[in-house]
């Protein structure tokens, strides 16, 4: 298997002003196999929300191709880097990709694709946040993570919050405190960019 990716030289995003804008009619091409936005999901390719960061072929419940998920499972982790170097040549980046398109051949259409993409991932440093809040007022009753069972019998994993909530709208109850029937928990009150962080974290594990 070919794993000269590891090898990558770094792509100068930097060099070259951004444009957002712009980022958004190119990506027109890339739409009609990829989704983005809050109602996005995974068509003839994986959805591309929070793409940075994320393992290569790990995108759940979508059938990558074999090479992308070795590559994923040798240590491929999506960058702006390395989404730069796919979009230009995809079946050279990867031979056997399931992608079909030939690649960008414009430097300022892939820079400014990747500053479009960029503004559908989630702050590293916020989401860190939201879970380290969440650690140090509820892991003693609730299972906070994408795994594990409640300590609490009667606290429901926050994973499975969404089922039961908009929890979007928990961001101002975090602030004014919130309070539950439950006569285990306390009052919690939150500074709003705490209840923001908490908010991006509890959407992180829908």
């Amino acid at each position: 298997m070919r794993l000269w990716w590891m090898m990558l030289a770094l792509w100068p995003l930097g060099a070259v002003a951004q444009d957002v804008e712009h980022g958004a009619q190119v990506f027109e091409r890339c739409a009609v196999c990829h989704q983005v936005g809050p109602d996005a999901v995974n068509a003839m390719g994986p959805v591309l929300n929070d793409v940075f960061g994320r393992r290569a072929g790990s995108t759940p419940d979508f059938p990558h191709s074999a090479g992308l998920a070795a590559s994923g499972q040798a240590g491929l982790v999506w960058t702006p880097e390395s989404v730069a170097q796919f979009i230009m040549r995809p079946r050279h980046f990867e031979p056997g990709t399931g992608m079909i398109f030939p690649g960008l051949k414009n430097s300022a259409d892939v820079t400014d694709v990747i500053a479009y993409l960029e503004t559908f991932s989630t702050d590293p440093a916020q989401l860190e946040l939201g879970r380290t809040l969440l650690d140090d007022n509820c892991a003693g009753c609730h299972a906070i993570g994408a795994t594990g069972d409640s300590p609490h019998e009667t606290a429901p994993p926050f994973r499975e919050l969404h089922l039961r909530y908009d929890v979007t709208a928990l961001s101002e109850a975090l602030v004014e405190g919130l309070v539950s029937g439950h006569p285990d928990m306390p009052e919690f009150t939150f500074a709003p960019e705490e209840a923001e962080a908490i908010v991006v974290y509890l959407k992180s594990l829908e």
